[in-house]
Parts: structure tokens; C-alpha cells; sequence
């Protein structure tokens, strides 16, 4: 199994956030060794780490949790590629908290918290969700209450904010990603349903202009994007960009024009619908693709899966990726049962288990993907969690 592509996470009413992060190989074979999940808590505003049996999805808390900040409020962590450094957005303390991470997933704070703006700390306020470039090199944050993006250098757990930064978005942006190996990264905007385009200068991080024919419409309150680029029958490379609305209850798709083909003209960053959205479980928050070799070690027989955590429903919808068209199908069963109001999603670095924490319920639901279908079945595992988990990061 490889994982392709992060999920990026708006919840509503508390801002609870998840993200998926990690590129990965794998095989349907039995896995072995260990992986480590990161956690943070709204309600005493923590973060801890959990090691994973990756040879049965089990998971044991190693040390105990660590501030993100009094009264911060995390509601992001994210991964830096190599993984060996983690940000957490606080939203009600308006900064981001770092951390140095071993490679067994305990970590270490670096103080002080990182301003989510120095150069106009009043249009930075509450940041809601980060991605960064497939290199690494730069941190995106989507600053829900004053409409802007910061963009900040990185190096390391340092982070130098860019020229220029904050720069301004649509109306209430509430998630944000980057196309895989490109400068195009895009926003979602809760109050026009739409999603912005945006190009970055590959140099600097700086914002430099919107993708052609941006914004986009798709549904009612957008929240989470996530990109696939399927290996297997995708003779074009072609990218995929899928966004959840959670007042529409349902999943747009696109091809996002990363380069050209015979859907798109020029490779400028521009989206083209798939098709129809399609229906999801109520209040879809978070989405995560995945790429499954239903043969031990074969690429050819690799398929590619889209799952979406849906809070109001407390489910887990899973559909199979066209890799030629980007089109979504439900699988059987289209869902899975979670814990009350399931706040976002991980999946390890061998693409084998996936995590969704549960913020009414300060649990974990676990989950196997079954190599030959893609298909979600539970992990036999109780675990609470401190209260109120509020976004997770898995390698």
C-alpha cells in the first residue's frame, strides 16, 4: 500500500482537525516493525504520541502528553515530510506550537510558540489548518478569521514567516493543501462555497497570483481537500482533487491541472470537474486518499481509494478512485461506523491502518484496509484518549 496524498481537515463549531501525512510503500504481505500516532486535546490543550503494532493496529501511549500552550485550542498537527519536526495550529492563541520528532515518534517542544504572523499579527487570527509543499520547504496556514494565508519558510522546527505574508484569501478559509510536486496550492472558502487557486513562487513561498477560471464552486460550506495521483492505469498522471462540503454532504472531484493532458490545456493550476458530486455521510470534515497493491509488491495491480470522516453521522465513507477519470464509486459497504463525532483521520506510513479520533467520545476507532478490496475493517482495540482529541498525524 502507498499512500499518496495528505487529507486536510475543517471542522465546524470547535474547529477539530485532522491531517494524514507521509508518503509510503507497502505490500499486502504482513507487516512488521512499529509506527507512531500523534495526538492533540482541546481539553487540556496537549499533544501525545502512541506507538502502533503494525503487525495488529494496536496502539500504546509512550510518555505522557505535552502543552501545545495554555489555552490554545490545537486544532491542526501536521508532519513535515522527512517527519522529524511537528506544528500544531492553536486557534484561540493565534500561533503554532513546534516540536523535534524522534524517529519513534516521542517528541520534544521547542519554545517559544511561532506567531502565526509577525510581520501583521492582526490578519492572522485564528488559523484553522497548514500543509506544506511535497518538499517540505514551505508551511501554508489558512487563518479562518481575517481571511489570509501565512506562508512561512522552514528549516528544520524553525520557521521564518515570507515576504509578503499573510496573504489574503476568499471568505472564511477553512482548509488549505498543495498539489504533490507542484506550486499550486488551494483553499477552501466556508462562506461561497468555492475553492481557491493560488501559484507560490517555488523560490521564495510567496504568493503570486490564482490558478485560471479560480475561484471554483462545489458545495455548502466546503472543508477538506485531498489530492490522489494514481500509478496504475493513469497514463496521463493525471492529479485528483477532492473536496468535502459538510452542509451538502457530499465530495466534488477534479482534475487539477499540475500538468498538461488531454483534459487540461496547459498545466496552470487550473481545476476540471470529473462529474457530479457524490453523496457522503452527514457533515463530511475530513478526507484522505490511499493507494492499495491488491498483489504483494505489484504496482500494476495497485487502486486507489478515497476515504471521508463524516462527524454528524460518525462514520467513515470509502469509495474507489478511475484512475483514467478520477471518478468515485462507493465501495460495499459505502461506510464504516465510528465513535461520536469523529474529528479527522490518519493512516500510517505502510498504508495499512487508519485512526480517527472520536471528540465526543475521547476514543480512538481503528481500522485495517483490506488489501484486495480497500475496504475498511475494524481493529478489536479500546483506548481513550485525553478529552476532547481534536486532530491526529500518523507515519
Amino acid at each position: 500500500m502507498r499512500t499518496r496524498s495528505g487529507g486536510v481537515v475543517r471542522a465546524l463549531v470547535l474547529g477539530l482537525l485532522a491531517v494524514l501525512v507521509g508518503c509510503s510503500s507497502n505490500s499486502s504481505s504482513t507487516n512488521s516493525g512499529t509506527g507512531f500516532l500523534l495526538v492533540t486535546s482541546q481539553g487540556d490543550s496537549t499533544i501525545a504520541s502512541y506507538q502502533i503494532n503494525l503487525n495488529t493496529g494496536l496502539l500504546t501511549q509512550q510518555g505522557g502528553e505535552v502543552t501545545t500552550g495554555t489555552g490554545s485550542m490545537p486544532v491542526f498537527i501536521l508532519l513535515t515530510p522527512s517527519g522529524n519536526a511537528a506544528f500544531v495550529a492553536n486557534r484561540q492563541t493565534n500561533d503554532i506550537a513546534r516540536f523535534t520528532v524522534n524517529s519513534d515518534g516521542t517528541f520534544t517542544a521547542v519554545t517559544p510558540n511561532q506567531p502565526t504572523s509577525s510581520n501583521a499579527p492582526a490578519s492572522a487570527i485564528a488559523p484553522i489548518s497548514m500543509a506544506t509543499d511535497s518538499g517540505g520547504k514551505f508551511l501554508f496556514v489558512a487563518n479562518q478569521s481575517s481571511d489570509t494565508i501565512s506562508v512561512f519558510a522552514i528549516s528544520g522546527t524553525s520557521l521564518t514567516e515570507v515576504a509578503g505574508s499573510p496573504f489574503p484569501t476568499g471568505a472564511n478559509p477553512t482548509g488549505v493543501a498543495v498539489a504533490p510536486n507542484s506550486n499550486f496550492v488551494y483553499v477552501t472558502n466556508d462562506v461561497n462555497g468555492t475553492v481557491s487557486g493560488y501559484t507560490f513562487d517555488a523560490n521564495s513561498g510567496a504568493i503570486t497570483g490564482t490558478v485560471p477560471g479560480s475561484p471554483y464552486t462545489v458545495g455548502a460550506t466546503p472543508s477538506a481537500l485531498a489530492f490522489a495521483t494514481p500509478q496504475n492505469g493513469n497514463a496521463q498522471g493525471m492529479t485528483f482533487l477532492y473536496v468535502t462540503s459538510f452542509a451538502s454532504n457530499n465530495v466534488s472531484g477534479f482534475v487539477s491541472c499540475v500538468a498538461a493532458s488531454a483534459v487540461c490545456l496547459a498545466a496552470d493550476g487550473s481545476l476540471v470537474s470529473v462529474g457530479a458530486p457524490v453523496s457522503s455521510g452527514l457533515g463530511p470534515t475530513a478526507a484522505t486518499v490511499t493507494t492499495v497493491d491488491a498483489v504483494t509488491n505489484d504496482p500494476t495491480t495497485a487502486t486507489d481509494y478515497l476515504y471521508v470522516v463524516a462527524r454528524s453521522s460518525n462514520q467513515v465513507s470509502q469509495y474507489k478512485i478511475a484512475a483514467g477519470t478520477g471518478v468515485l464509486t462507493a465501495l460495499a459497504p459505502a461506510s464504516v461506523s465510528t465513535g461520536v463525532n469523529p474529528a479527522g483521520i490518519g493512516i500510517t506510513a505502510d498504508g495499512s491502518y487508519v485512526y480517527v479520533p472520536n471528540q465526543g467520545a475521547s476514543t480512538f476507532s481503528a481500522f485495517h484496509i483490506a488489501p484486495a478490496t480497500g475496504v475498511l475493517g475494524p481493529v478489536q482495540m479500546t483506548l481513550t484518549t485525553p478529552a476532547l482529541p481534536s486532530a491526529v498525524a500518523a507515519k
